[in-house]
């Protein structure tokens, strides 16, 4: 499906409030897309210059100037630009999310966060000065737009349990749900879910001075740090979590167990059998490709499940690839059986999940299901789950014709960014995991999971001084690496 379909598609399916999101983030598909050139983005740059001295006080095109100084890698102009706009208007949340994200996919951590912490405080002191605070509500409206983030409310009720969270009531504001399924399993710990759209409207206002974000959670002591892609509060307070050695939050229902079974019979399992489920991010859009991967690079990975007496059942939607025929797999992404509650128990009943670093990937352990992550991009974003076992893309540099071992990609701004202009800037290209690497770590897992796997010696100390690169992380809650690849890539530790 091409990129322009796709969003026909998305557009007809969610209607007018799809239309209007993208009809808002035109200017940043712009940049992304088109002034790549020399010529299109000087032609940008002097346009938004020019409107800027005919309307000063028009706050969206600040908005828009900064982004094209990013793109241009002008980025010390763009945060001054950025300053001139706080002082015009503090604007909303989308449009200062926007330019953060453009930052953090160039690179420019540090001021990414820097950008959007000082938006964050600016919120918190106005409500502390007008004792909108003395509501002792919260809003979450970022929790319900993508899958990955609805699982993020794992650790948000994790903070609750643990009193690491300000004692405030969360709202969750649901306009968009990317799965109302799943997003109903977490309603026996957060009872208060409105989707009115008119109520919606209504609470839009307090929502900017009142809100907890994937990224940013109030904690008991008031504060409200922006995270910028690093997940230390999910690995502390999942760390925290396993240590007093708790359950996992979810259980699958028992009327969702009934029917996801009578579903698994029609598509020809019997109930008996085990299974995995599979999902290869494909993505159309150059946002965020580092987190693609080929699909077709599985296959020896689902050959060893199916040796072992192990179905595949591979997830995702239309807009993939089909899987060519196979014998014990099952392409549950183009099958009429698709549901959102038929994902949810997929996700629930696998023995595990091998996922990418994409959304569906983190809703499995929510269950207590283990996962193998394969092609994970971000180097500097280790997943926190223990239960799983991750892999990595290999950092190329293009000038020095050489993997970049992993210090070093640590030490830089390519360790975050997502950006494939970025990276192409600097002269590094990702390398994907070979059907061996992916193979070689399920394996890995079904070896744990029937009770064979055993580390050596070596594998320990591999493991350990891979560990060692994130010496500074908050805690050690982290997914292991898979045995074969660190064997494999020693030579970069």
């Amino acid at each position: 499906m091409s990129f322009i379909s796709f969003h026909i598609k998305q557009i007809r399916s969610e209607g007018m409030p799809a239309l209007l999101r993208k009809m808002c983030s035109v200017p940043r598909w712009f940049l992304r897309l088109f002034c790549l050139s020399k010529y299109s983005s000087t032609l940008a740059y002097y346009g938004c210059r020019a409107v800027i001295a005919v309307i000063p006080g028009w706050l969206r095109a600040h908005f828009f100037f900064s982004e094209i100084l990013i793109v241009l890698g002008r980025y010390d102009e763009a945060v001054a630009v950025l300053e001139s706009a706080f002082l015009l208007e503090h604007g909303q949340i989308d449009s200062y999310r926007g330019i953060y994200y453009t930052l953090i996919f160039h690179g420019q951590i540090r001021a990414a966060r820097n950008i959007i912490q000082r938006y964050v405080d600016t919120q918190n002191n106005f409500a502390r000065e007008h004792q909108l605070d003395k509501l002792g509500i919260r809003f979450l409206r970022d929790f319900t737009t993508n899958i990955g983030h609805i699982a993020l409310l794992d650790p948000y009720i994790k903070m609750d349990i643990l009193g690491q969270r300000s004692l405030t009531r969360p709202i969750i504001l649901a306009t968009t749900q990317a799965n109302k399924c799943y997003l109903d399993y977490w309603q026996r710990y957060l009872p208060d879910i409105i989707s009115d759209p008119l109520a919606v409207d209504r609470l839009l206002p307090l929502t900017t001075c009142l809100e907890d974000y994937i990224f940013a959670v109030m904690d008991v002591s008031g504060k409200q740090i922006w995270e910028c892609y690093t997940a230390e509060r999910e690995r502390l307070i999942q760390s925290r979590w396993e240590a007093a050695g708790r359950d996992p939050l979810l259980n699958l229902s028992d009327s969702d167990q009934e029917r996801g079974l009578d579903c698994l019979k029609r598509l020809g399992l019997s109930t008996d059998v085990w299974f995995v489920g599979l999902h290869a991010r494909k993505e159309h859009t150059p946002i965020q490709e580092a987190r693609n991967a080929d699909i077709n690079t599985y296959r020896l990975a689902m050959e060893s499940i199916i040796a072992r007496g192990g179905w595949v059942i591979r997830m995702g939607d239309t807009t993939m690839p089909p899987l060519p025929p196979m014998h014990h797999v099952i392409d549950y992404a183009h099958n009429k059986v698709h549901s959102d509650w038929m994902d949810v128990f997929l996700w629930a009943r696998c023995r595990f999940f091998i996922g990418t670093q994409s959304g569906p990937h983190m809703v499995p352990p929510t269950f207590g299901v283990p996962c193998v992550i394969t092609n994970w991009a971000s180097l500097g974003l280790r997943p926190w789950f223990k239960k799983d076992i991750c892999i990595f893309k290999i950092f190329w540099s293009k000038s020095q014709a050489r993997h970049l071992n992993f210090a070093e990609v640590l030490a830089s701004a390519a360790a975050s960014s997502e950006c494939a202009g970025y990276r192409s800037a600097q002269g590094i290209s990702l390398v994907d995991n070979s059907p061996e690497d992916i193979n070689d770590v399920v394996v890995e897992m079904l070896d744990r999971l029937e009770g064979r796997l055993r580390y050596s010696k070596e594998d320990e100390e591999l493991q350990e001084r891979f560990d060692r690169l994130y010496i500074n992380s908050a805690c050690k809650a982290n997914a292991r690496i898979g045995r074969a690849f660190l064997q494999k890539w020693a030579h970069l530790l």
